[in-house]
């Protein structure tokens, strides 16, 4: 079969509207001896033969960028270090590691060893021969820290329990840096208190580390 082409097929579809018309008006006039002319397709104007083509308008959208900032952080670290103390495993007194807020000054050291033992598998096995809220001070100057005991401390605990809460005191004060020695008072008196062996000091007398050494274990050493 024979494809007619595009411009062939226009010129059909004007022919058959143009005849009718021919014929519509050679019956209102045209002489019958007028001779039917054939249709001339090339005088066709083109405005009736030309094939138009419309175009739909492309609309491009372009999504709208979004920035967003991310909130600033406002959280903060709390400096923090390790503080060296001691508590007693029977007969023994041992070091631990907790962690104050830094720098861990006397005062604070003193007041978290009175507190008692941290939570936590560290503390298994270990406990505290100092009363637990003892109120106790503690000054420091050359070198020296200066702790004032209560009277229900001097009085009120036993010879062997005492011994091994001086030695806990004693101990952890002189781990830290620029404490050396220990002097005890109550009521800000000079005051007495008992070795790692056993024996008195004289009242206002000062000890160190080396004085607790045989309470420590071993491979420990001040």
């Amino acid at each position: 079969m024979r494809r007619i082409g595009s411009r062939s097929f226009n010129r059909a579809i004007i022919a058959a509207m143009v005849v009718p018309s021919i014929a519509v008006v050679a019956a209102c006039g045209v002489p019958e001896s007028s001779p039917n002319r054939p249709l001339d397709f090339d005088a066709i104007p083109e405005v009736f033969s030309a094939t138009t083509t419309t175009t739909p308008p492309t609309t491009t959208s372009t999504p709208s960028e979004s920035t967003t900032t991310p909130p600033e952080s406002t959280s903060s670290t709390v400096p923090v270090e390790q503080v060296t103390m001691f508590f007693v495993a029977g007969s023994q007194v041992v070091p631990i590691s907790r962690l104050l807020l830094s720098p861990a000054a006397p005062p604070q050291v003193l007041a978290a060893l009175v507190e008692g033992l941290p939570e936590g598998d560290v503390a298994a096995g270990l406990r505290s021969a100092i009363p637990f809220g003892l109120a106790t001070t503690v000054t420091v100057e050359r070198g020296s820290a200066t702790v004032d005991l209560p009277d229900a401390f001097v009085n009120g605990l036993p010879g062997a329990e005492q011994r091994l809460a001086v030695a806990q005191i004693v101990l952890t004060l002189t781990r830290r840096a620029g404490i050396g020695q220990v002097v005890f008072t109550s009521s800000n008196r000079p005051q007495a208190v008992p070795r790692g062996r056993g024996d008195l000091t004289q009242p206002g007398e000062l000890v160190a580390c080396d004085d607790y050494s045989n309470l420590l274990p071993t491979g420990f050493s001040c």
